[in-house]
């Protein structure tokens, strides 16, 4: 079997998201990225679209960390609309603190803020959006954080916003506190409230719900959006759907 799966799997924590999902697509939203370089951290609001290329042999960590209920996407589709796999990066690396002090220097230099890149300046960013540590905190939301946890394992593909677009490039959130940080995301994803990441059904490979007995719950929201999902799809991808109780018994 290989380390990597045909297929590039979004995890979210609820039922409604994934029904959110079939129904309207992927919301592009700035999330919160860390990167720890030797002798600075840069905290950053990333607009983007996660998605994990772990085979489900091998999955279980990584539901309990990012939720239960998901939706699996041909690998062809990701290269299609230009995701990317994340430049993993050592905190301790000589490569991440040259790399990283070189670019926001080549800012401060001539820009005071990133709204302020031209379109080729945001292209020689862009790299920062795809960048993540190796190994950190992991924090979510209502859970105690993980410690030391590995990142690179999650072999993550992600999608963000095409530079050349008026948009910010990312959101720095250096003197923001942290009960801020809820109310900075709001204000930034407010103004790419309209953007989507866009897939058929012929992209989907799997949909993934917590429990058996939610696919009925999922058949009947494919079932609404008939302009979306006509009876024969519907038909296609009930087969596609699978629990998580089947992927920790059954894999």
């Amino acid at each position: 079997m290989g380390l990597s799966s045909n297929t590039v799997t979004h995890f979210t924590k609820s039922l409604s998201n994934l029904k959110g999902i079939l129904t309207e697509n992927f919301k592009v939203r700035y999330c919160r990225e860390i990167i720890n370089a030797k002798s600075k951290t840069y905290d950053l609001l990333v607009p983007m679209v996660s998605f994990c290329d772990i085979p489900f042999s091998q999955i279980v960590n990584h539901i309990d960390s990012y939720g239960c209920y998901g939706i699996g996407l041909k690998k062809k589709w990701a290269e299609e609309c230009g995701l990317n796999p994340v430049l993993y990066l050592d905190k301790h690396s000589s490569l991440t603190e040259n790399m990283l002090l070189h670019l926001y220097k080549h800012l401060t230099a001539s820009k005071s803020k990133v709204t302020e890149l031209d379109s080729d300046e945001k292209c020689r960013f862009d790299i920062i959006r795809y960048t993540k540590n190796y190994q950190g905190d992991l924090n979510r939301i209502g859970k105690k954080a993980i410690k030391d946890y590995r990142f690179s394992d999650e072999r993550e593909w992600r999608y963000v916003i095409d530079p050349k677009l008026d948009y910010p490039l990312f959101g720095n959130l250096k003197n923001i506190t942290v009960a801020k940080i809820p109310e900075a995301k709001n204000m930034q994803n407010k103004k790419i409230e309209t953007e989507r990441l866009q897939f058929t059904p012929e992209d989907i490979n799997y949909i993934i719900v917590k429990y058996e007995s939610e696919r009925d719950k999922v058949i009947e929201t494919l079932e609404k959006v008939n302009a979306k999902y006509p009876h024969e799809q519907v038909k296609r991808l009930i087969s596609r759907i699978i629990s998580v109780e089947q992927l920790r018994t059954d894999f």
